[in-house]
């Protein structure tokens, strides 16, 4: 969640026009102390959804950090469908290795061997530009980094608690088990980065 955060910032910078203007420190900011003080308020909140009525009154509690609370989404997901019917699939998998991914999500959908085999040799590899890449080259300052990784950790590791108890398919299958939502801290900022700051 917190790699989708920064790039999702950089895919609002895209638009141009007031964005160009706004700095991730200043978005971010606001954002994170909404979260902490709902949070502070409620130390067992979900954040989760912000759309619904009361009693789920969220839609202030993480604006724009919700998108990364895959716990309670994956919760809601659960109230309808039966834990076999979903496969998780790892981005970091799927940009490394999109056909097995193909095949296993169409292996999970029923489709048989041969036809899941057929369609997974016809994938190529996303181009660079096809990836989440608004983000690419830029580093995340460790500062935010870590903010952003204290406020995920426990959603995540409740989402970990989920998957293991519930047994839920994740692709690629090397995914399975493994902590493939963790985000690595960043490299020394760039001097580009701290100006993103």
């Amino acid at each position: 969640p917190v790699g989708k955060f920064w790039s999702y910032f950089w895919e609002l910078k895209a638009y141009g026009g007031e964005w160009d203007k706004v700095g991730f420190a200043d978005w971010v900011a606001p954002k994170l102390a909404a979260t902490r003080a709902c949070l502070a308020a409620a130390p067992a909140s979900p954040l989760w959804p912000p759309s619904l009525p009361a009693p789920a009154p969220h839609k202030s509690c993480a604006p724009h950090l919700d998108h990364g609370l895959y716990h309670p989404q994956l919760l809601r997901w659960l109230e309808f469908f039966d834990p076999s019917q979903l496969l998780l699939v790892s981005f970091t998998g799927y940009t490394a290795r999109p056909a097995e991914v193909v095949r296993d999500v169409l292996l999970h959908a029923g489709v048989g061997a041969p036809l899941a085999d057929r369609a997974a040799a016809r994938v190529a590899p996303p181009r660079a530009d096809q990836r989440n890449a608004r983000a690419t080259g830029r580093a995340l300052p460790r500062r935010w980094h870590d903010q952003l990784l204290a406020l995920y950790s426990p959603f995540v590791e409740r989402l970990y608690a989920v998957i293991a108890a519930r047994a839920i398919a994740v692709t690629p299958c090397d995914h399975r088990g493994t902590r493939f939502l963790d985000t690595p801290p960043p490299a020394n900022a760039s001097a580009a980065a701290r100006g993103a700051a």
